[in-house]
């Protein structure tokens, strides 16, 4: 697990070569995205091939994807 910004990521195999990233918040709020407007207590990346690739995944969305 790293700490990125104010959140956690942790990458999570999902069976072979299936790799998503899972995003929580430091203090344990819940995420709240734009669109659409939710609350959740994390956010998963959809599925990649290697956990590298979920994690830029996940910083993209926490940089660009509307993530509060």
């Amino acid at each position: 697990m790293i700490t990125y910004k104010q959140y956690h990521i942790q990458q999570v195999e999902h069976g072979p070569k299936r790799w998503v990233a899972r995003i929580t918040r430091t203090d344990g709020q819940n995420i709240r995205t734009i669109m659409p407007a939710t609350e959740r207590p994390y956010l998963d990346t959809k599925p990649t091939t290697s956990a590298e690739e979920a994690e830029a995944l996940a910083k993209e969305g926490i940089d660009f994807g509307g993530v509060v």
